[in-house]
């Protein structure tokens, strides 16, 4: 593959390699030779430092005479030269055609040592190079780019808007302030107020007071001068002295009788309510931190890549299988074949089977309960049913119910009856039933036929399928939220391993809808059938969809 100047600080030639040192330092140059022992390709000035440092001189290079090829002619041998996040110097030079997985030789031996297809990529170059490939992988890496820019660049409006708010808020806080202090101005104004009123008043009484002691002096020293002027006139200072005498002795038993002012002053005393309150306040308000999240969601493309034929030659020979329910388990895959009264797990990566169990009666929904364990709904009955090495029955749960969509999370078991009911039981020995549900809070009948069931733990949801109804929401107690509905009919769902809901349409559509179970967008237009179950396991991004009456499930590919 050619190598063309992009963000590298050189001119606009092309070459089939770089060297490698120089590529790490933004420069592009075209290599001469690789490197054995640096497991790097070369320019010639790279070339020439191999000359002058002693401890590079012994190191053996490999040019187009070096290695045999075939195909395309090629001036250097083909070598990875990326090396290993997890083994520090080690290149990645291997491949594991069962995980379409690049890694090293010691990834090889940690985590690939059941592999049957681990490959040397050099040695195999022509066969699993194809260019169209590589100009697919970067236009879904142009597209990916193109997405985490948009999302950066939401981010920094987002830390803008939150530096706005902050700014916004301490403005807040002093505003609040400015107006607690003219509320307490107000308060201060009403205060003075206030004491002047009492000022008044206590004014007033005491200068009612005064008057009555300014008459009574006045009256007194009338009485006295009138005494002075009748010394000549023994009739006028008899009456005069009589009039002194009752005056003195009205005044004095008037004083005895009453209280007079020994004091008179106007105090304050604040608010011990308000002193007490403004101390126990930390702040002049509440601050808090308001977010919201979104899941960045990509839209799965799905390609079809085989059929995985799912019969056995220990089925019936009359009937075609019936796959009703699927479930994701570790790297394999579990069918219920209801005709056949079978469960069977394959390996998902040779789509190879590993084994299979009979059940008593046919298998409809199944899902996992637990590291060893899953659980089967089967008519009237839960069969629960070890996945440990092999599959084999354990205990089972007699319902008075017929059991056909099942899920669980958190102890509880979720059951459909295909009918008009969902019903939550306690995941233990006796099966304790917690709920039935049937209508919602009006009265208004949920189902008309509660198929396949599925939990979200990304948002604690339960969704039942109603090909009639629509796709019914509950939270984990049971408690209805929202029928979401269509232009389809859903009839099988299950959820990756990001909370996407996955629907699959009775009417051959696989559609993918966000956390809330609203449609985003079609994945699959048209399958080979009509869809009874889907599961999907998203760290291999394969997709598996079931039909009533066939012997294979679709398995598609997801980027």
């Amino acid at each position: 593959m050619a190598f063309k100047r992009s963000l590298l600080k050189t001119s606009e030639e092309t070459f089939d390699h770089i060297c490698t040192p120089c590529a790490e330092d933004d420069l592009i140059k075209e290599a001469l030779k690789y490197c054995v022992e640096c497991q790097q390709y070369c320019c010639k000035d790279c070339l020439t430092s191999h000359r002058r440092i002693s401890s590079l001189k012994g190191h053996t290079f490999l040019d187009n005479s070096s290695v045999k090829t075939q195909g395309q002619p090629r001036s250097l041998p083909s070598i990875p030269t990326k090396q290993c996040s997890k083994h520090l110097g080690m290149i990645m030079y291997m491949y594991c055609e069962n995980h379409d997985a690049i890694c090293c030789y010691v990834c090889a031996a940690e985590d690939h040592k059941s592999c049957k297809d681990m490959m040397s990529v050099s040695d195999n170059i022509d066969r699993l190079y194809n260019k169209t490939d590589a100009t697919k992988a970067t236009s879904e890496l142009s597209v990916i780019l193109d997405n985490m820019n948009q999302w950066q660049d939401d981010t920094d409006t987002i830390l803008q808007q939150l530096q706005d708010s902050k700014v916004t808020a301490i403005k807040a806080v002093s505003d609040c302030r400015v107006e607690m202090e003219k509320f307490l101005k107000k308060l201060e104004q009403e205060s003075i107020k206030e004491i002047e009123n009492e000022y008044k008043k206590l004014e007033s009484q005491i200068l009612e007071e005064r008057k009555i002691y300014e008459d009574s002096i006045d009256d007194l020293k009338t009485l006295q001068q009138l005494i002075e002027q009748a010394s000549g006139n023994i009739a006028q200072l008899f009456v005069c002295t009589k009039l002194a005498e009752k005056k003195c002795a009205t005044l004095v038993d008037d004083e005895m009788k009453k209280e007079r002012f020994n004091q008179a002053e106007v105090k304050f005393v604040p608010s011990e309510l308000l002193k007490s309150s403004i101390k126990k306040m930390k702040h002049l308000g509440e601050a808090s931190a308001i977010s919201s999240r979104k899941t960045n969601l990509i839209l799965y493309k799905a390609t079809k890549i085989c059929d995985m034929n799912v019969r056995l030659k220990e089925d019936t020979p009359e009937d075609n299988c019936c796959i009703w329910g699927s479930c994701i388990i570790d790297d394999t895959v579990i069918f219920t074949d209801i005709k056949n009264h079978k469960l069977k797990r394959y390996d998902i990566l040779s789509s190879s089977l590993i084994d299979y169990c009979d059940v008593p009666v046919g298998p409809y929904g199944v899902c996992r309960v637990g590291d060893k364990q899953v659980a089967v709904a089967c008519l009237n009955e839960v069969q629960f049913v070890s996945i440990h090495d092999k599959l084999s029955l354990l205990h089972s749960i007699n319902m008075k119910h017929d059991c056909y969509g099942i899920a669980y999370s958190n102890n509880k078991l979720y059951i459909t009856d295909g009918d008009k009911s969902l019903y939550m039981y306690m995941y233990d020995m006796s099966g304790k039933l917690l709920k039935t549900v049937t209508s919602d809070k009006s009265g208004q009948s949920l189902f008309v036929c509660s198929r396949h069931i599925t939990f979200n733990d990304k948002n604690d949801r339960l969704y039942v399928c109603d090909f009639n109804k629509g796709l019914v929401c509950f939270n984990a107690q049971c408690d209805y939220i929202e029928t979401i509905t269509y232009d389809t009919r859903p009839n099988g769902v299950c959820i990756d391993g990001y909370g996407n809901v996955i629907v699959a349409d009775i009417g051959s559509q696989i559609i993918q809808c966000g956390r809330d179970g609203q449609k985003c967008d079609m994945i699959v237009y048209k399958t080979g059938g009509s869809p009874w179950s889907v599961c999907i396991h998203h760290g291999l991004k394969k997709m598996f969809v079931s039909f009533n009456d066939s012997n294979t499930v679709e398995v598609y590919k997801l980027f």
